[in-house]
């Protein structure tokens, strides 16, 4: 097993970084491609924690700031069960006992923070991003750790208010869980050309662009949407996906344009780094977060979606599913249509809106951009993480966890 580490900024003097508190922090998976985790650690350093980030995978070329130690495991590309010991041992063998709090991503993050909070006597937290149900195989023991321990953690975080309660209620919680909206840091706004100079580069101009970024795979409602490309007002609008995805499934889709006789409205581009998506995402004119309700995690997706807290920071209207929380979220904040996401009549429908009438886009871009400044940024969602990760923090150094 391989680790890589990396010290963003280089390294600071002995005595600063014995002096600041120290947070390790453990993800069974790629950080890079975790906003929450991303922005989360670049919060902490600059509130003067120094965050040690244990993860897995090669750099996707997200910067992290001085005070940000990154172990990078390389445990190849599939999960077993000795990947994951091997993970544990690797992780105990990064001396956690510098730490004064730990934190753990996801079940599979929380058992090793488990263990490492319990041995040192420190204190924990539980972060929640996508939780996970009916778990089958290996994962099932992870799975009822996670059930049997979660409440012992000083703090839950989670990233929608509907998931949390559910969590609560799967996991018994004592008190309810810390809702903190996975959403970008505030910064200023880009132009948006960069979007519309890649497509040119294959040769693309589209009058409007509907925007989905992100992972793509089953449950994204990218089928139906395709299907509703011949419905759509003008031939001259474009459907743009952005990220991660299999190459069969990303080639079916391609096939199912083919079909339709409407491969010129969509194109792929290949995934980018989380900073660089934040730069094309304004290009856009609409952004797509349609959710089929397969899991909880999509069936409570509405702050819980960076893609959608991402799509509002760059003053794109939204285009989600028609569900009582997401039609709730867009009707609060005046920012976007809701469609079926299983009805490619439904979606045309509004698509043909939110493209076709700029004044309302620009009216529901606007707005969600205010809510985003007001309200949504991840600085503003984070604060409540900073103080009670301070008293944790403190608490820790005193070994009375």
């Amino acid at each position: 097993m391989d680790t890589a580490t990396e010290m963003p900024g280089g390294r600071e003097d002995g005595n600063v970084a014995r002096e600041r508190r120290v947070v390790q922090s453990v993800f069974f998976s790629n950080p890079d491609g975790y906003p929450p985790v991303v922005n989360g650690a670049r919060l902490l350093a600059q509130d003067g924690f120094r965050v040690k980030l244990i993860g897995l995978g090669e750099s996707r070329g997200v910067s992290y700031p001085t005070g940000v130690e990154i172990h990078r495991l390389q445990l190849g590309s599939s999960c077993s069960v000795s990947q994951y010991l091997g993970f544990i041992l690797a992780l105990l063998r990064l001396r956690g006992k510098k730490a004064d709090l730990y934190v753990g991503h996801d079940m599979h993050g929380f058992l090793p923070a488990w263990f490492l909070s319990r041995w040192y006597r420190r204190p924990l937290v539980y972060h929640c991003h996508d939780f996970a149900e009916n778990v089958k195989g290996s994962g099932r023991l992870v799975k009822i750790f996670e059930q049997l321990f979660a409440r012992t953690a000083h703090l839950v975080i989670v990233p929608d208010f509907e998931r949390g309660k559910e969590i609560a209620r799967s996991l018994a919680l004592k008190q309810q869980p810390l809702i903190v909206a996975n959403a970008p840091l505030r910064r200023c706004q880009v132009s948006g050309e960069e979007l519309r100079r890649t497509l040119a580069m294959q040769g693309r101009h589209y009058k409007r662009i509907l925007l989905r970024q992100g992972r793509m795979g089953p449950g994204h409602a990218l089928e139906s949407t395709i299907r509703s490309l011949p419905l759509w007002t003008s031939r001259e609008w474009g459907l743009v996906l952005i990220g991660l995805g299999e190459r069969e499934y990303l080639g079916a889709l391609e096939s199912l344009a083919h079909e339709l006789g409407v491969s010129d409205q969509l194109t792929i581009l290949p995934p980018v780094s989380y900073d660089q998506i934040l730069q094309l995402t304004p290009g856009a004119d609409a952004g797509h977060a349609l959710y089929e309700p397969i899991h909880i995690n999509h069936l409570y997706a509405t702050t819980a979606s960076n893609k959608i807290m991402e799509y509002m920071a760059a003053g794109l209207p939204l285009l989600v599913s028609d569900r009582p929380s997401l039609r709730a979220f867009v009707d609060k904040y005046e920012c976007g249509l809701t469609a079926d996401e299983g009805s490619p009549e439904s979606i045309a429908a509004a698509v043909n809106i939110v493209l076709g009438e700029p004044g309302l886009a620009r009216h529901l871009g606007a707005a969600g951009v205010r809510a985003f400044e007001e309200e949504l940024n991840y600085d503003l969602q984070f604060a409540p993480v900073l103080e009670a990760f301070r008293s944790l923090a403190d608490l820790g150094r005193g070994g009375r966890a």
